[in-house]
């Protein structure tokens, strides 16, 4: 088969797959047709269908459940027969951690026991974290994204990757492991028709990212840089993976929970970065007392915004705010709470000199971005774009993504993008709550769009009790689903309330033993169905429509 090279400089306007994926799905056809055989199910070489796994958001819970299904996946002799995996949140964290191992389907048990180990055991250091933070600070486009990364996914993943997504390829492109998708969505469309809006959806692969239903990707390495017009016009300061997983993560609490985690990581700072700068006296006591008093503003303004998440009532702790910032004289605070922070920040700071500027610069902009909500800030590579017919993305320079599981906890739109064939789907919900909202808003999101998705019969009954495997088929024009929730009667018996107790969402670590009995839990979902999944991987192959790729 020929592929196109593709001009890497300039947007890409088209439904298609892009020839990096084409290829990487070609190579990966050749493994899948060798498993299929292992399974002792004959298959012609054009037709070899696609299968697609999933994996839901959840945090700390879904990045561990994830990796447990996809060992007893490889233990069971189904890895290889998937040509999909595409993650949600918690999920992508498995994976891009998977591939940085250009042949984990192939390590994947001794790779499971080093991530645990990592897991295990504390590798995380706030003055790395502060560093890390202090530089992305620097950029114009610094958004809580940042500080996600840097203070909460290396905290819990004990690991900060700085790495690019599009050093993935060669564990894409080969054919050894599933070919990656990973979820995102437009933070200013998420509001829009109640999250159905095809153009909420943004999808990364080793090879592009964009906005999958409007058919508009640019080459991931350039992703964050500046485009107008369809072409490269500057390149902006490449994203570690450490970033996209912060991106791909960012939702894994209330906003409460989330407004709470920044203030209490900002306040480890009188410990860290913060308190070694009392030892430069080479700046003076003025530059030193100024930093402290962005500081104590800092962390006065998050308990301000935090009394009105929880709907304290907020005055006294705004008047103990401008009690203390009475105090200091020289620089031009304002009584507004937006005001001191547009004070400090284009105030002029010769006496802010390096280490005392960095970190000022580094919680001021923390706190703008944490009272106006923002995150994934990034350049619009459609900005000017002609030919494109969403005139909303066209006029704006930026856009805000975030994570997906704000809008579906499972990708479900990415891997029913039709272009994609895809014949099965086996999802593995790792959600919270509701085991079944992902699915009922995904058979809701194909009805309002009109892409073929079986029906899904009504769940209530079994939302606190439920079975280990749903299997909901259409007619030919849909994908089978495999819809497996983490907990259920099977696995937990009559304990399923109690382990979704144990194993909260927002929770920055687990013990030794949970994590290897989360392990187990979610590969129990694999075993005690390896019989219903063969048989549904048996019955697509006479039916598979001929060449697929």
């Amino acid at each position: 088969m020929h592929f196109i090279v593709e001009d890497d400089n300039k947007v890409r306007l088209s439904h298609d797959l892009s020839e990096g994926e084409k290829k990487a799905t070609q190579q990966r056809r050749e493994k899948v047709l060798l498993c299929l055989k292992t399974l002792q199910i004959p298959c012609d070489q054009n037709k070899v269908p696609n299968i697609a796994v999933l994996g839901s958001g959840g945090g700390l819970r879904a990045m561990i459940a994830m990796l447990g299904t996809l060992v007893e996946l490889k233990k069971q002799n189904f890895l290889d027969a998937v040509t999909y995996l595409c993650g949600v949140s918690g999920s992508t964290w498995c994976m891009s951690l998977l591939y940085g191992d250009e042949k984990w389907s192939e390590n994947l048990l001794s790779l499971k026991d080093k991530l645990c180990e990592q897991l295990s055991n504390s590798s995380w250091h706030i003055t790395k974290a502060g560093e890390s933070l202090q530089e992305s600070s620097k950029d114009e486009l610094y958004s809580l994204t940042d500080f996600w990364a840097s203070f909460l996914v290396y905290q819990i993943l004990q690991q900060f990757d700085e790495k690019e997504l599009a050093d993935h390829k060669e564990a894409s492109e080969t054919g050894i492991n599933p070919y990656p998708i990973y979820a995102a969505v437009d933070k200013d469309k998420l509001s829009e028709e109640d999250g159905l809006f095809p153009g909420t959806w943004f999808e990364f692969t080793p090879h592009e990212a964009g906005y999958t239903a409007l058919g508009a990707f640019l080459s991931t390495k350039h992703f964050g840089s500046e485009f107008e017009e369809g072409e490269l016009k500057k390149k902006g300061k490449k994203k570690s993976i450490c970033y996209m997983q912060g991106l791909w993560g960012s939702a894994i609490g209330s906003m409460e929970e989330n407004l709470k985690f920044i203030r209490d990581s900002l306040g480890l700072f009188s410990q860290g970065p913060l308190h070694s700068l009392k030892g430069l006296s080479s700046y003076g006591p003025e530059s030193i007392s100024d930093t402290f008093m962005a500081y104590q503003s800092t962390l006065l303004l998050l308990d301000l915004q935090l009394c009105a998440v929880s709907g304290s009532d907020p005055k006294e702790v705004f008047d103990k705010l401008l009690n203390k910032l009475s105090g200091n004289k020289k620089l031009p605070w304002c009584l507004g709470k937006e005001g001191i922070i547009e004070g400090v920040l284009s105030s002029s700071h010769e006496n802010l000199l390096g280490s005392v500027w960095n970190v000022t610069r580094m919680l001021l902009k923390t706190i703008q971005c944490a009272l106006t909500w923002q995150w994934g800030t990034t350049n619009n590579f459609l900005y000017n774009c002609p030919k494109v017919e969403h005139s909303y993305l066209v006029k704006t320079k930026l856009i805000s993504l975030i994570d997906a599981g704000l809008a579906i906890n499972s990708a479900y739109p990415l891997v029913l993008r039709a272009q994609r064939r895809t014949d099965l789907i086996i999802s593995f919900d790792f959600s919270s709550g509701d085991p079944f909202e992902t699915i009922k808003k995904t058979a809701t999101y194909c009805q309002k769009n009109h892409i073929p998705f079986p029906k899904i019969e009504h769940q209530e009954k079994n939302v606190d009790n439920p079975s280990d495997c749903y299997i909901f088929r259409g007619d030919e024009s849909c994908p089978t689903v495999m819809h497996f929730p983490l907990f259920n009667n099977v696995n937990c018996s009559d304990k399923i309330e109690e382990y979704r107790k144990r194993f909260p969402t927002f929770c920055m670590s687990f013990p030794r033993e949970d994590i290897k009995d989360l392990l187990q839990k979610a590969g129990l979902n694999v075993s005690n169905n390896s019989e219903k999944i063969l048989q549904e991987i048996k019955r697509l192959v006479p039916s598979s429509r001929a060449n697929k790729f």
